[in-house]
């Protein structure tokens, strides 16, 4: 039986423990139900979906519109079971522009979604998630971890608009870029790794969940690469984490790109599961 939430406690009823089973996999669902429980009106729309297979859950959907649908089953499930999922938000004229989970799961639905309206699918990134337990400190050089603060706000936002652009957005809204940045200097969320007293790379904590955390937006301009510099901000920004009473931290890649993928498993974390985003058009 397929179950759209209205409200995230029920949402959060019916699924975290279901989630939970598989945190690190499932960090960006998580986090993101989470930070609604603790401020409902972050987003302006959030539709929430559980789909029960007799007593057992089976899927859990997630999509802050007009953003793409996140979507998690803990096995294999039929292109019916994924078809209720469909119909449902076509039912509720929820248009979502893609879908974000575990690969096959992700092409799946994206298979099903196409056959019922006709769009194209295009495999955006293929990113594979990671999880770390324990920092390995020998790659951490020289230089010292610190939180961005109110006077590095012109700095943030232009380091914010080319970590876009790398991800490869075209259109860089530098407002946009701005309000991230004041939203993380305020949530002390962001951190510089500085040598020499000069910032140099970038990394963020986001989506806390019930033993981990996430780390995002790990940048550095190009004049600062091939140093170490991301290396040591995300081994380090790691370590404090871990030593703050988190028991893992958990990120993306893009699977596409070796650099970042090697620094990470050199760190530490280690691969749990590949991740699609598809992107419908």
């Amino acid at each position: 039986m397929l179950v759209r939430h209205s409200h995230i406690d029920t949402f959060l009823q019916a699924a975290q423990v279901y989630l939970e089973k598989d945190e690190a996999l499932n960090n960006l669902m998580l986090g993101i139900a989470l930070r609604i429980q603790r401020d409902p009106n972050f987003y302006q729309r959030v539709e929430m979906f559980t789909l029960n297979e007799g007593a057992d859950q089976i899927l859990a959907a997630l999509v802050t519109v007009p953003e793409k649908l996140i979507i998690y089953s803990t096995k294999g499930i039929t292109a019916a079971a994924v078809e209720q999922l469909v119909l449902e938000l076509l039912e509720q004229e929820i248009n979502v522009p893609g879908v974000i989970g575990p690969k096959k799961l992700a092409e799946q639905f994206a298979a099903v979604w196409s056959a019922h309206t006709g769009c194209s699918v295009q495999l955006a990134m293929h990113m594979g998630v990671y999880e770390l337990r324990q920092v390995n400190e020998e790659v951490i050089g020289e230089g010292s971890l610190r939180p961005v603060k109110r006077g590095d706000l012109d700095l943030l936002t232009r380091w914010i608009a080319g970590f876009h652009t790398d991800t490869g957005l075209i259109n860089i809204d530098m407002e946009l870029c701005r309000a991230l940045a004041k939203r993380r200097i305020a949530e002390s969320s962001a951190f510089f790794w500085e040598h020499q007293g000069t910032p140099v790379s970038v990394a963020a904590q986001s989506r806390p969940t019930l033993n981990g955390i996430t780390i995002n937006m790990v940048y550095t301009p190009r004049e600062y690469r091939g140093r170490g510099y991301a290396t040591s901000c995300v081994a380090s920004l790691s370590q404090q984490l871990l030593h703050s009473g988190y028991k893992f931290c958990a990120l993306f890649t893009d699977l596409a790109n070796p650099t970042p993928n090697k620094i990470y498993r050199d760190i530490g974390y280690r691969y749990i599961r590949d991740f699609g985003d598809y992107r419908f058009s």
